[in-house]
């Protein structure tokens, strides 16, 4: 199971009930997640040491972060490596990941997740999609942890189990395939 339920806020009752009926086992609410956001590696590592043990949660602003992340943090969770790059090439599409981040995730123990509210969110959600497509691709090919996840902050926004599968499923299909 490659996919997981990652709510950005506050537990409740209707929520956990919400949870449970979608498909879910667990989740995890605001309460058990330390969502990181930094600039630099030194604010990188000061929102780690408050994290206690709380699942941590990083969104890379460049390259640079991305590789400290992979290489010298205890960050758990990697998500929104889509949007690193405003620009594919004219030759390929640029996901974020490439052989060397994915060897170092691998080594590290890091998960690679994608955000389904990331594509409700989306204005060029095919572009969104092709760079997952190539990112799964990679982590599979590396052997590296990936996750579909909710990731979101919006009750509406949540979705089943089921959905997040079905989208994994199609993220997964090799390049070129046709219907």
């Amino acid at each position: 199971m490659n996919t997981a339920n990652l709510i950005l806020l506050k537990k409740n009752e209707r929520l956990v009930r919400l949870s449970q009926e979608l498909g879910f086992s667990q989740t995890f609410f605001l309460e058990d997640i330390k969502l990181i956001k930094a600039n630099t590696p030194a604010e990188l590592l000061k929102e780690l040491n408050s994290a206690g043990k709380k699942l941590t949660i990083y969104k890379p602003s460049n390259e640079k972060m991305l590789r400290f992340a992979l290489e010298k943090s205890k960050v758990k969770l990697i998500y929104g490596l889509e949007n690193l790059h405003l620009q594919d090439s004219p030759h390929y599409v640029r996901g974020g990941l490439d052989q060397v981040a994915c060897r170092l995730a691998a080594e590290k123990d890091k998960i690679i997740a994608f955000s389904f509210s990331d594509i409700l969110n989306s204005k060029q959600r095919s572009k969104l999609l092709a760079r997952m497509a190539l990112n799964i691709r990679l982590c599979q090919k590396y052997k590296v942890q990936f996750l579909v996840v909710n990731l979101t902050e919006k009750e509406e926004e949540v979705r089943s189990q089921n959905d997040l599968e079905a989208l994994l499923r199609v993220l997964k299909k090799p390049a070129g395939f046709k219907l």
